[in-house]
């Protein structure tokens, strides 16, 4: 039985009707070559039917490239927001027909990094960081050696032009806004006692209760936990409602977990949500809308700050370096909670 025959471009071009060098351009999506939109969605459909695939290996040697770049993490792989951020990474590489290399973020020197050894072996033409411990001095070496690189982070020690953060707290002012105006004088701020991440949730939570004149609830444990298991969620609830004869009429959670949890407690003590208590989650899940009821949630824009890494290393890559970071929104989704 003989081998099937690899499809080539010029397969691509003849259904589509096209000369190969145009297959080549909408494929390659060559910078200022005219291709009418009629023509790029003929040739998208002519590969997209044939199965075709473009040989990186032979396309990186003729335009001195490697056609692939590195997104370098400390963050496990079955993370769900990690993974939301590397969709949006890999839709844009699809459409300029890059791969993706992952290189994970270990403490090591500078020059011994392994995106900067796969970058001088022309393994990779930029990083993107994503959630990675990355050092000033790193940043400074990378910069310093020309390897294009981008910075994705919602709450990174500094600010550079090639940097995507995103912006949490207008949308926790339009979760308490929204509690506001349905009756709750009164939002509690349920978390963790420490630094990092919930410091900004619990500063966004802060200065919304002082813009809106919401009050601000008592001291209690609820904003002082030492995990998020449900065992010390509940104990801190029990606690609050001791010392201060009810839970609150409103509760913000800094993590979906939490909301999720809470929901569980509210249940099995009989509390009617929301009509005694409304509940807020800060983070994305795709089980929220599944809950009874549906989970009220602050969502971040994982997989835009995905996109937006990319395009922007791309456009360091061919010469255009930003001068401004990127700041994307999150955004308030009320559902049955709250």
């Amino acid at each position: 039985m003989g081998r099937t025959r690899k499809v080539s471009s010029k397969d691509v071009a003849r259904l589509a009707g096209v000369s190969q060098a145009t297959v080549s351009y909408v494929l390659n999506n060559t910078q200022g070559v005219k291709i009418s939109d009629h023509t790029r969605q003929a040739v998208l459909a002519a590969a997209k039917k044939l199965n075709y695939i473009p040989n990186q290996c032979a396309r990186g040697m003729r335009l001195k490239k490697a056609m692939s770049v590195a997104v370098v993490s400390d963050k496990d792989v079955s993370n769900t927001r990690f993974m939301s951020v590397l969709e949006g990474i890999k839709d844009v590489l699809a459409d300029r027909n890059y791969s993706l290399t992952f290189c994970f973020s270990r403490w090591q020197d500078d020059h011994e990094a392994e995106h900067v050894q796969y970058f001088r072996a022309n393994r990779i033409d930029g990083a993107i960081f994503v959630w990675a411990a990355v050092s000033e001095s790193h940043l400074a070496y990378l910069i310093e050696n020309e390897i294009p690189f981008v910075v994705i982070h919602s709450s990174p020690g500094f600010d550079r032009p090639n940097l995507v953060r995103s912006h949490l707290d207008s949308a926790i002012l339009a979760a308490v806004a929204d509690l506001k105006s349905k009756g709750a004088d009164t939002v509690a701020f349920l978390g963790r006692a420490r630094r990092g991440v919930r410091s900004r949730k619990y500063a966004g939570y802060l200065n919304a209760l002082s813009h809106l004149g919401v009050t601000t609830p008592p001291e209690s444990p609820l904003s002082t936990l030492a995990d998020d298991s449900e065992a010390q969620i509940e104990s801190a609830l029990n606690e609050y409602v001791r010392k201060n004869s009810g839970l609150p009429q409103a509760v913000l959670c800094e993590t979906v977990s939490m909301g999720f949890r809470l929901l569980r407690y509210a249940a099995r003590n009989g509390i009617r949500v929301p009509q005694d208590l409304s509940v807020v989650a800060i983070g994305s899940s795709r089980f929220a809308p599944l809950s009874v009821p549906a989970l009220s949630t602050i969502e971040g824009p994982l997989y835009e700050m995905g996109a937006a890494g990319c395009k922007m290393l791309f456009d360091i890559i061919e010469g255009h370096a930003p001068t401004t970071p990127v700041v994307l929104e999150w955004s308030y989704v009320p559902r049955e909670s709250s």
